[in-house]
């Protein structure tokens, strides 16, 4: 559920995408206090100097170095945060398969998904010194295309659906996915489960044993 919101927050850099209703919603949420420890500022300087043939990836890592330096949000803070979004954006979250008839159960799905996804997406890479989700997107760069706000949609919707990515095993199958599969397998298991085979197929059974590598950096626990 918590990735199905970090879509719809993605698409917000094009607003043919999303609904004036929406928009208007994760504007004013992007200024509350509650919203703090997600880093809106960097989201929004990300949506904002994003274009149609630059790379999101600086972007990206700005945001997601402003994210990992926050203190983690609060159960509170992300029932405020939800709470703020879904009057204006239930049209845009049922196109993305959540039906938002009933708001608790969204709330307590998202409380429960944020702290697995918050420490994936700050695990770094120590014998680079780069965030892995930085590493993993410039390496998918440099194996296929630009890598752009609309494409990252695209991209992430499969990744977590398990879909074929088109994407060459020497891009993705480094310490980093193994990290974040080891984490993902531990924190929401039934959704490493889904992607199990298709890593395993690709990068090999040691890819999802359940073992954290050497050299990664879990800054977030």
């Amino acid at each position: 559920m918590f990735l199905n919101f970090a879509v719809l927050l993605a698409g917000a850099g094009f607003a043919q995408s999303l609904s004036s209703q929406c928009q208007s919603a994760l504007l004013n949420t992007a200024t509350s206090p509650s919203a703090a420890c997600l880093n809106p500022s960097g989201l929004i300087e990300l949506v904002i100097t994003s274009s149609d043939s630059s790379s999101i990836i600086p972007g990206v890592n700005t945001w997601l170095y402003g994210l990992c330096s926050q203190a983690t949000c609060s159960n509170s803070a992300l029932q405020t945060v939800v709470t703020d979004i879904i009057p204006g954006c239930s049209t845009d979250l049922s196109s993305l398969g959540v039906t938002t008839t009933n708001p608790t159960a969204i709330i307590a799905s998202i409380q429960a998904d944020y702290p697995t996804v918050q420490r994936i997406m700050c695990l770094d890479d120590t014998s680079t010194s780069t965030l892995c989700v930085t590493e993993v997107l410039t390496n998918i760069q440099f194996a296929t295309t630009t890598i752009l706000l609309n494409n990252i949609v695209a991209l992430v919707t499969k990744l977590v659906s398990g879909q074929s990515t088109g994407i060459p095993s020497s891009a993705f199958c480094i310490n980093c996915t193994k990290a974040a599969y080891t984490i993902l397998s531990q924190g929401l298991p039934e959704t490493a489960s889904t992607v199990r085979s298709s890593i395993s197929s690709e990068c090999g059974a040691s890819y999802t044993d359940g073992q954290m590598p050497s050299g990664i950096q879990d800054t977030n626990s």
